[in-house]
Parts: C-alpha cells; structure tokens; sequence
C-alpha cells in the first residue's frame, strides 16, 4: 500500500529539517524539538530517514579533503548539541542529497480582481482568481499549497504520482481531474468537476466525485452537490451556490467584488441556494445582493455588511 499524502508531507520535512539541522549556523533548536514532539510520527520518520543514509555516510567518511569536526576532551556538549551531533553524522551523508531534493518555493500571487492561468510542467494548468496565492515546488510541480484565495485545477493523470494541494490543515490529493479550491478563513472548500479527489482534515476523510463538494472545517465535513457545469462561473462574474451558509457566501463575494464584506450573526448560518451575476456598477452590484439574498446591504467604511 502507497504512503498517504499526509506521510508524504510528514518524510519531506523530516528531509528538510535533516539538512537544517547539519547547517552550521543553526539555531533553531526549539522549532525543531516542537516539531518532532508534536506527532509521534515526526520523530519516528526523522529517525528513519537519518538511519536509512548509513551507507552514504560510510562513503563521505572515505572521501579525500573532508574536515572533521573535533570535540576538546573534558568540553560538556549541552543536550541539544549531543542531539545535533548525532544528527549530523547522519546528515552529512544526506546533506547533499536532501539538499538538491528540498522544495523550491515558487510564490504566485494575484491582484483583487485579476485571474491568471499557470501551466504546470507535468501539463497541468490552474486558474487563479483574485486575491489569491498558490505556492509551487519547482523540483515538484504536482505539491502545491492554496495560501489564499480560489483556484481551478485541471489535473494531468499520472498514475504513479498524485496531484497534491494543501489548503491549511486539509490535504488534497487527486490522480486525473478537475477540481475547484476556495481557501476560507476557518477550513478549505472542495468542488469536482471530473474525476476524484480524496480529502484528508482533522475532521475526517471523504472521496469526491463528480458533482460532490464539502467543506473542511473544525465544525467536521459538510458534504453537498454543486452544478458541474457552473463550478467554474466566477471566471466570467457570476458566483453559484447550493446550500451554502451565507458566512461563506459572504467571503466569495468579498473576493470577487474586492471589498470586505461582513455577516451579522444572525444571518452566519442561514442558507442560500442560487447565482449571483456580479459585473456592473456599485449600486447594481447591492441591489441585487437584497434582493436575492434577502438582506440589507450597509456600507461599513471601505466594505459592507450584510443584516437583516
């Protein structure tokens, strides 16, 4: 059985805190010990990975010109140096390796009201909407993480490596497909147009298929159908919902119209089911939010609020 996209995250920074810790000038001890205690498989991967680099270690001691670091007799290394020290040896046999293998953070980021469409190398493409940041690995363009903001994602299907999105604490991984990603403020949304993609959060887990959505949150998974055929309207202004809280309707339309754009709380959690062509003036653009939402729209400074 395969590694899941959680583990695969988990043994890429174990690699890369392998490689930090061997910098001479490392000093982030506490990050560092936090990390490995935070989940027992972080200690138990690091070790893992440390141990499995034996063989190259052997080879680095063997190779000319290589300084090797002298300990004074009677000199008490603190705790955390006799840690690293055992950490390096391992770390100078990977160092090389884990170096040419970190990611290379690409940040692409766009404008309030601007979209942009990346193409991939491996041939897949994302359209981005505005007000959004997606950051690639240039060494590994099928990780990518969804910062903020709303992407579309058209998958190019490669079997033996799967497509993965990180929104916040919820990972994303598909095999082929088109799938829309919204960054919210407490979970990540998850819409399938073609194919399927497996949802793994600290609520749970969910396999989508075609027409499937659901919302990641602290709240747990909260599973619904969209129109497939409308899942990418907000590229030509028009936003579609379908059961949608109106908190969340809220932050679509707040991306889309480049305004902050509030809920009173009692409106947070009432539903709404319907689209909304958002292009024209101001004034067009609140008339139509009462009158379908069936709100009071209130200007509040640069942004509105919604009310009763």
């Amino acid at each position: 059985m395969g590694m899941s996209a959680t583990d695969k995250i988990i043994e890429r920074d174990a690699l890369n805190w392998l490689v930090r810790v061997n910098d001479p000038d490392f000093t982030d001890w506490e990050a560092w010990e936090d990390w490995m205690a935070a989940d027992a498989r972080h200690a138990d991967t690091y070790w893992r990975l440390a141990e499995a680099e034996q063989d190259a270690v052997e080879a680095f001691r063997t190779a000319p010109a290589r300084r090797t670091p002298v300990i004074r007799r009677g000199f008490a290394l603190p705790r955390r140096a006799m840690m690293a020290a055992v950490v390096g040896v391992f770390a100078l046999g990977v160092g090389w390796i884990g170096w040419s293998a970190r990611p290379q953070p690409w940040l692409i980021e766009t404008a309030p009201g601007e979209q942009r469409t990346v193409a991939l190398d491996d041939g897949s493409q994302v359209v981005l909407d505005g007000a959004t940041q997606l950051v690639l690995d240039r060494r590994n363009p099928r990780e990518v993480t969804l910062k903020t903001g709303r992407a579309l994602f058209e998958v190019e299907h490669d079997e033996t490596r799967p497509f993965l999105v990180q929104v916040g604490d919820t990972t994303l991984t598909d095999m082929g497909t088109v799938f829309d990603v919204t960054h919210l403020r407490d979970g990540a949304r998850v819409s399938v147009s073609e194919g399927q993609v497996q949802v793994e959060a600290r609520a749970g887990r969910a396999l989508l298929n075609p027409g499937d959505s659901v919302i990641a949150s602290p709240r747990g998974l909260e599973r619904r159908s969209v129109d497939v055929d409308g899942m990418d309207d907000w590229r030509e202004g028009r936003l579609s919902w379908n059961g949608e809280r109106l908190d969340v309707v809220a932050q679509d339309l707040g991306r889309t119209l480049n305004r902050p754009i509030t809920v009173s709380p009692e409106l947070a959690t009432r539903r709404f089911s319907g689209s909304l062509n958002l292009r024209g003036t101001s004034a067009m653009q609140k008339s139509r939010l009462e009158l379908l939402l069936g709100v009071t729209v209130i200007e509040d400074g640069e942004g509105w609020r919604l009310e009763p």
